[in-house]
């Protein structure tokens, strides 16, 4: 169809098809084709409920998913960290393993290219097959398995830590973002932010409650400059929309 006889049916698209040549318009960053499809539609009056009330009721809903996201994110996270946790003592193991048999192995190909090298033949001493043979073995051997040993556990050791922290930094954030929510409902809306919740959805209700529980089971308490500064976001974004009911 050419632009011209597209223009004669400017007015007798449907909503759906108007909504998706409009997409595409500004898809491909054809703001002209865009305003003519919105100057085009077809005017519809209609009747409603207060928007003081349904525009309290929508932004209220926006703003609880948008929470919601901010703070399950933390949880998520932690989540994750303690999953990780779960399988660490068998990833202890497998480091252990893994380093004392590279230290083993690099011990042997040096023992055997010493003894290479002063012309004796077979297996260094401490390094034949049968074990009962074996009895010229370096005695520094056990010592040094002890002293990776020891390496291993000092590098899991600082991994476990970087994950309570990474832990405890999540959530602080969570709690932070919840805490400030807590604030603006009060403030705001004259409401409990878990009611608000509750109303919404038992799912984010749910997840409220955990991340409650997780900062009570840590002792974390939330960064006041973080729950000043999100509490403000909200605050905003809450004012902007009724703005529009006045």
């Amino acid at each position: 169809m050419s632009k011209n006889g597209l223009h004669r049916h400017y007015d007798r698209f449907t909503p759906e098809e108007r909504f998706r040549l409009d997409v595409l318009a500004m898809a491909r960053g054809d703001e002209r084709e865009s305003e003519k499809l919105t100057n085009t539609c077809p005017k519809r009056s209609y009747t409603m409920n207060d928007y003081a009330f349904v525009g309290r009721w929508e932004t209220a809903r926006e703003l609880a998913y948008l929470v919601h996201m901010d703070y399950g994110r933390c949880l998520d996270k932690i989540q994750m960290i303690r999953a990780f946790r779960v399988v660490f003592p068998y990833l202890r193991t497998v480091w252990e393993n893994d380093a004392l048999e590279a230290y083993l192995d690099g011990h042997h190909a040096g023992s055997r290219h010493a003894w290479t090298v002063v012309g004796a033949g077979g297996e260094p001493p401490g390094w034949e097959p049968d074990d009962d043979e074996a009895e010229n073995a370096d005695p520094s051997t056990e010592s040094e398995l002890d002293r990776w040993s020891a390496k291993v556990d000092s590098a899991t050791s600082k991994v476990s830590d970087m994950l309570d922290r990474i832990e405890l930094e999540m959530a602080r954030e969570g709690v932070s973002v919840w805490s400030a929510f807590v604030a603006f409902c009060e403030e705001e809306m004259g409401l409990e932010a878990m009611k608000l919740l509750a109303a919404l959805a038992q799912p984010i209700e749910q997840k409220a409650r955990a991340l409650e529980e997780l900062a009570a089971t840590l002792e974390v308490d939330p960064d006041p400059a973080a729950v000043e500064e999100y509490r403000g976001i909200l605050g905003q974004a809450w004012h902007r929309a009724l703005s529009k009911a006045s």
